[in-house]
C-alpha cells in the first residue's frame, strides 16, 4: 500500500464541521482546495465507512479502495470496515472513483443526484463455465459485489429509513418502542435539512448512531449524565450533566439554537419538565421538542401516579397544560391574563402512544368573541 499523491492537506482538527458542512451546500473546486482536499476525503470517507457499517454488506472483511479526483491530482484512500487509511491497495477487488467535490456534494449536500462522475470497478474474478470448481472465486466475487454496494449505498443520500437505522444501530426507537414511524412522519422533513439536535440519551449510544445517520447534514449535540467514552463522529459533541441540574441546562443554551430536541433521558417526570423549561426556549420556531417514554408520568416510583392523572407534576400533566396553553384565547378569566412563553410559542401539540411532540412556533390566534365565550348556552342549537 502506497501514500495518496501530494495535495494540500490541513490538519483535520483545524478544520471545523461546520466549513465542511458550509462548503458542501455550494461545493466548489476553490473552496475545497481552500479547506485541504485530504481533509475533507477523510473527513467524508470516515462518514461514509461508518454508514456502510448499518448497511447490509460483505459477511468478510473487503478492503475498498477510494480513487478520489481532485484536479489533476488523484487522492487515494482504503476502507476496510469502519477504518479509512491513506493509499493505495494494489489488486484491491473493490475500486471506486469519484470526482471528491461530488463526493462531499454526495454525502453533506444539498438533495440531488451527486454521482455523475462515480466508476465502480469490480476485479473480483468472474471466469468462464468450470474454471472455479470449488466456488472461491464465486464467493470472493460475491463479497466483493457486497462490499461496493454498502460503500456506495453509503456514499448516497438517504441509503436507509428510519427502521433500518435503528435495528442496525441496536436502538430502541424500533423493537422495544415502535417509534420510528411516527419519527418519519413529524421529522422527515429536517433530514436533509443542515440542522442542529440534541439529544439526551441514556443509552450507551445506539441512537446517537442512528441520529447522526439519518440527520446527514445535521449537527449533533448529546447529553449524558456521565461520561460514556462514546465514539463520536466530527458532527457531534458530547457534554455531561445531570437533567435537574438547572445551572447545566441553562448552558446548554451556548450550543444552540436547535431544530430538534429529544428527551431520551431518565424519564423521571421532574428531569422531563425541568429539561424542557431549560431548552424549548431555545428551539428555532418551526422546531420539535420531543419527549419520549411519557408512560412514566403514570408510575410512582419515577414520580409518576396512575391516580392524578391531571397533576402537572408528571410528563402527561404537564403536556395537558400545554394543550391548555395551546387554546389560552379560548379561556374564560376574569380580568387581563399575560400570556406565557410556553402560551405565545407551542403552536402544535401531538400525543402518540408513549411519545409526545411539541411544535414551536408563534400561537398568535385570537381566540372567539365575549359575546359568543360569556354566552349562557349554545347559540347555534
Amino acid at each position: 500500500m502506497s501514500g495518496a499523491t501530494g495535495t494540500s492537506h490541513r490538519d483535520p482538527g483545524a478544520v471545523r464541521i461546520e466549513e465542511v458542512l458550509a462548503v458542501a451546500a455550494r461545493p466548489d473546486h476553490a473552496a475545497v482546495a481552500g479547506l485541504g482536499p485530504a481533509t475533507v476525503a477523510e473527513l467524508v470517507l470516515t462518514e461514509v465507512a461508518a454508514l456502510a457499517q448499518l448497511l447490509p454488506g460483505p459477511e468478510e472483511k473487503v478492503p475498498v479502495q477510494w480513487d478520489l479526483g481532485f484536479g489533476a491530482d488523484r487522492l487515494g484512500y482504503v476502507m476496510t470496515d469502519a477504518t479509512v487509511e491513506p493509499g493505495w491497495y494494489d489488486g484491491a477487488d473493490v475500486v471506486i472513483r469519484q470526482d471528491l467535490t461530488e463526493l462531499l456534494g454526495a454525502v453533506y449536500g444539498e438533495p440531488g443526484k451527486h454521482d455523475t462522475t462515480r466508476e465502480i470497478v469490480l476485479n473480483a474474478s468472474d471466469g468462464p463455465p468450470g474454471a472455479d470448481p470449488d466456488g472461491t472465486g464465486a464467493r470472493r466475487r460475491a463479497q466483493a459485489i457486497a462490499a461496493a454496494r454498502a460503500a456506495s449505498h453509503a456514499a448516497t443520500q438517504n441509503p436507509a429509513d428510519l427502521t433500518e437505522l435503528a435495528i442496525a444501530s441496536g436502538a430502541d426507537k424500533w423493537g422495544r418502542h415502535y417509534y420510528t414511524a411516527i419519527y418519519e412522519r413529524y421529522l422527515g422533513g429536517f433530514r436533509d435539512r443542515p440542522v442542529r439536535v440534541l439529544e439526551i440519551g441514556c443509552d450507551r449510544g445506539e441512537s446517537l448512531r442512528m441520529w447522526t445517520h439519518y440527520f446527514r447534514r445535521g449537527q449533533l449535540v448529546r447529553v449524558d449524565s456521565k461520561d460514556k467514552s462514546l465514539v463520536t463522529p466530527p458532527r457531534v459533541r458530547a457534554v455531561h450533566g445531570a437533567q435537574d441540574d438547572t445551572g447545566f441546562l441553562a448552558s446548554l443554551a451556548d450550543l444552540g439554537p436547535f431544530d430538534v430536541v429529544i428527551d431520551d433521558g431518565s424519564h423521571l417526570n421532574h428531569h422531563v419538565i425541568a429539561s424542557f423549561a431549560a431548552l424549548f426556549p431555545h428551539v428555532r420556531p418551526g422546531g420539535r421538542y420531543v419527549i419520549e417514554d411519557i408512560g412514566a408520568s403514570y408510575w410512582p416510583g419515577w414520580g409518576g401516579s396512575s391516580t392524578d392523572l391531571g397533576s402537572p407534576a408528571t410528563t402527561v400533566g404537564f403536556v395537558k397544560t400545554l394543550l391548555d396553553g395551546l387554546n389560552h384565547q379560548q379561556l374564560v378569566r376574569d380580568g387581563e391574563y399575560e400570556p406565557t412563553l410556553t402560551d405565545r410559542t407551542v403552536s402544535g401539540v401531538c400525543v402518540h402512544h408513549n411519545i409526545a411532540f411539541v411544535e414551536k412556533g408563534l400561537n398568535t390566534e385570537r381566540g372567539a368573541p365575549a359575546w359568543v365565550t360569556n354566552a349562557e348556552s349554545a347559540l347555534f342549537l
